[in-house]
């Protein structure tokens, strides 16, 4: 069994105003709600990222992502690996995500751990 934990209140929450829009959150694969808990861990990627998505269908439309947009060296790896998560269509090597500064590797390690068949037998929501 495995835990999730999100970084703070406003993690959570965003998540879950995301989260909700779904239209059918039942036919949405782990791999897209990996993917939404970097976008909604990060207001930075979240920017940049919301245009690519459909809320309502669960997806997102990661073939122009990297093209369009100028990333700093931590957003570009984030961004990486939310594709790599959704569709495998990125690489991300570990080297990229330790470099990653606490907050962000500990989003990326999370998200990746959601990705897994497993269930989950608790939430964390810090009391910020």
């Amino acid at each position: 069994m495995n835990h999730i934990d999100f970084k703070s209140s406003d993690h959570y929450n965003e998540f879950k105003r995301l989260a909700r829009r779904l239209t059918d959150p039942g036919q949405t694969d782990r791999e897209y709600f990996a993917a939404l808990y970097v976008i909604s861990g990060n207001q930075q990627i979240r920017e940049r990222l919301l245009p690519y998505m459909d809320l309502e269908a669960g997806t997102i439309r990661t073939s122009t992502i990297i093209d369009d947009n100028t990333f700093d060296n931590r957003e570009f790896v984030l961004a990486k690996l939310i594709i790599h998560l959704y569709n495998h269509k990125e690489w991300v090597l570990p080297t990229e995500l330790i470099s990653l500064p606490e907050d962000d590797y500990k989003l990326a390690m999370q998200a990746m751990t959601l990705c897994r068949n497993e269930q989950f037998d608790g939430v964390t929501i810090p009391n910020d």
